[in-house]
């Protein structure tokens, strides 16, 4: 499997993966990992190279095939939150983190996060966090006080965005991308968001 990988992700460019690789990545979410596997897919959920959206489809084989949850990822986990800079992606290490990690552990992320939370307003990171699979999902299976916290700050300052920015799409229990609207009107809000605020 390791020697396919690494053959069909050669194929791919920094934003595009090849057909015959999403074909084994899919494969991957229901295959027993190996030491192999598992670092690959570290790697290349950490690569600078390609975007976050590449990164995290590995990333999401780690969170939901648990045969990874043999290995011991904590370190894996905490160094990326550390180094994430867009929040949504961040969000995921840390519920991957939070697989291995003490409540007392997970408190001061959470409170940074809840800080950063506060400053940004990018629509496309507050889809993904109050997607059910972001922070509602760890509200819900760890019931710490701060997670419901940092939540409701989320909901709070998801609701500073404008009208226009939000709404567009959301993310299921398997990780899945779930448009919430048409192309159209998404072009048509953002041509109202435009010339709204004289873009």
């Amino acid at each position: 499997m390791i020697e396919k990988l690494e053959y069909w992700f050669s194929k791919c460019s920094d934003c595009l993966l090849h057909p015959e690789y999403t074909k084994l990545l899919d494969e991957l979410y229901n295959y027993e990992l190996n030491q192999e596997i598992i670092d690959f897919l570290c790697d290349k959920a950490t690569s600078k190279k390609h975007w976050c959206e590449i990164r995290f489809e590995h990333l999401k084989i780690l969170l939901l095939n648990e045969t990874s949850f043999n290995y011991d990822l904590k370190q894996f986990y905490f160094d990326s939150l550390k180094r994430c800079r867009r929040l949504w992606l961040k969000m995921f290490y840390i519920r991957g983190y939070a697989l291995y990690a003490s409540e007392a552990e997970l408190l001061p992320i959470m409170k940074k996060l809840q800080q950063q939370l506060e400053k940004n307003h990018d629509y496309i990171d507050y889809e993904y966090i109050l997607s059910e699979a972001g922070l509602p999902y760890l509200a819900e299976k760890y019931n710490y006080t701060y997670l419901k916290e940092t939540l409701e700050t989320a909901k709070n300052e998801y609701q500073k965005i404008d009208p226009l920015l939000r709404g567009y799409f959301t993310m299921n229990e398997k990780l899945e991308h779930i448009d919430l609207i048409s192309n159209e009107e998404a072009l048509k809000r953002s041509k109202e968001f435009l010339a709204k605020h004289k873009i």
